[in-house]
């Protein structure tokens, strides 16, 4: 389970481009919540500083927020989206998502990969392809992982690891193809021609051999 922070909603009765542009430059982000007790979503704000330390410190979308609302009222929350600026980068609009006990909800988990160092199948030449960098799952509150954490200290040549095979919490309920391949450790195109090259000299050798038996005898 991923840790809680807390940050701090404020009200916001301003609506508009030139009104969220103003609550940006007073260092604050224009947000909505929305979620079983939000259907029509609730319109806030946030202190810029609050948001870019969760930015920068954690997996901000798995992280779980404890948001205290206006008149003191808390939530448990999710960021869903971060809406950016595509010249600057600078923060325009957050999404936050209501958090229920008890209600599954849909995120999105980063597979994280540990182990490569290890792996007999890079030692021998293989490369490992990560084929699934996040997970869809629906998953309880109190149970979302930060991260899904798939060690690929064991996987030889030609091996891998599939939806199936990840540690998920117990009562998650993946939403991928059991049978995808998250990661595997592929065998290089040039270690297959070596191969190929070193059986079609194997069987060159044979065939001469055989030549010469054959003309051993007419002789």
């Amino acid at each position: 389970m991923s840790e809680m922070v807390k940050i701090v909603l404020d009200s916001r009765e301003e609506k508009g481009k030139q009104a969220s542009t103003k609550i940006r430059n007073a260092g604050y982000i224009p947000c909505v919540v929305y979620g079983p007790d939000y259907i029509d979503s609730l319109p806030g704000k946030v202190k810029t500083a609050e948001i870019n330390r969760i930015l920068a410190a954690a997996r901000w979308e798995t992280l779980t927020l404890q948001v205290t609302f206006p008149g003191g009222k808390e939530e448990m929350c999710l960021m869903r989206e971060v809406q950016r600026d595509i010249l600057n980068g600078k923060i325009l609009h957050i999404d936050f998502v209501q958090l229920v006990k008890g209600h599954r909800i849909n995120v999105d988990i980063p597979v994280v990969l540990i182990g490569r160092e290890e792996c007999p199948g890079v030692k021998l030449g293989g490369v490992i392809d990560h084929l699934l960098r996040e997970i869809s799952m629906e998953v309880l509150p109190g149970q979302i992982p930060e991260s899904i954490v798939v060690d690929v200290s064991a996987l030889g040549l030609g091996e891998q690891i599939q939806v199936q095979d990840l540690p998920v919490p117990e009562e998650a309920q993946v939403l991928a193809d059991p049978d995808e391949v998250v990661v595997a450790v592929i065998i290089p195109r040039g270690i297959d021609e070596e191969e190929e090259e070193a059986a079609e000299e194997d069987m060159e050798v044979e065939v001469v051999g055989k030549g010469k038996g054959k003309d051993d005898e007419g002789e």
